[in-house]
């Protein structure tokens, strides 16, 4: 088996008068798909007030035009490509590449707040309470108030289900009342 060197497997495959192929690839002809894309780093940076109107527009008929990867580098090298700004491609004619800082490194998510248990059971069993004949509205009752008292200590959520629970088990228990009221009252007459 004989040995294949670099260049000619850099060469070959050419025809004469052509130029060697390269390995930098700036130089590297660049394809629609490499022009769309970066006509859409540039639509995002012109949406996010990163570049004005006219500014837009320039880069956007170069980048149209361009024919090499280099030159649709030198377009987009001073914006965002994504959601974490990276450092842009080193170039032949730039130094060396410092690296970027990532201004979502200190990013801390909202904490979640706890929803009160207690919460959560007095709006199930306030809603229950008209389907079985207000068993549930009571309960519903007591466990809304100590839902209340706990969300105020400890500022967890819930203090919206704690109230549907107890409406729902106030306003039950009060049509109760009155049912059994006129109930009483129909047998008394």
């Amino acid at each position: 088996m004989r040995d294949v060197d670099a260049s000619s497997v850099l060469t070959a495959g050419r025809t004469r008068g052509e130029k060697p192929v390269t390995s930098n690839w700036h130089s590297m002809r660049a394809s629609n798909a490499d022009r769309e894309r970066t006509a859409d780093v540039l639509k995002a940076a012109h949406a996010e007030g990163r570049l004005d109107w006219g500014e837009y527009q320039r880069r956007l008929d170069q980048a149209l035009r361009a024919k090499t990867y280099g030159e649709l580098q030198a377009l987009v090298s001073d914006l965002p490509s994504g959601p974490t700004p990276l450092p842009a491609a080193s170039s032949p004619t730039s130094g060396p590449v410092v690296p970027a800082v990532n201004p979502w490194a200190t990013y801390r998510p909202v904490p979640v707040r706890e929803t009160e248990p207690l919460a959560k059971a007095s709006l199930i069993l306030g809603a229950l309470s008209p389907f079985l004949c207000s068993v549930t509205s009571v309960p519903a009752i007591i466990t809304g108030h100590l839902a209340l008292a706990r969300i105020a200590k400890s500022g967890d959520a819930g203090r919206g289900m704690a109230i549907a629970g107890l409406i729902f088990g106030y306003v039950v228990t009060g049509f109760s009342l009155l049912w059994l009221m006129f109930v009483f009252l129909a047998a008394a007459l």
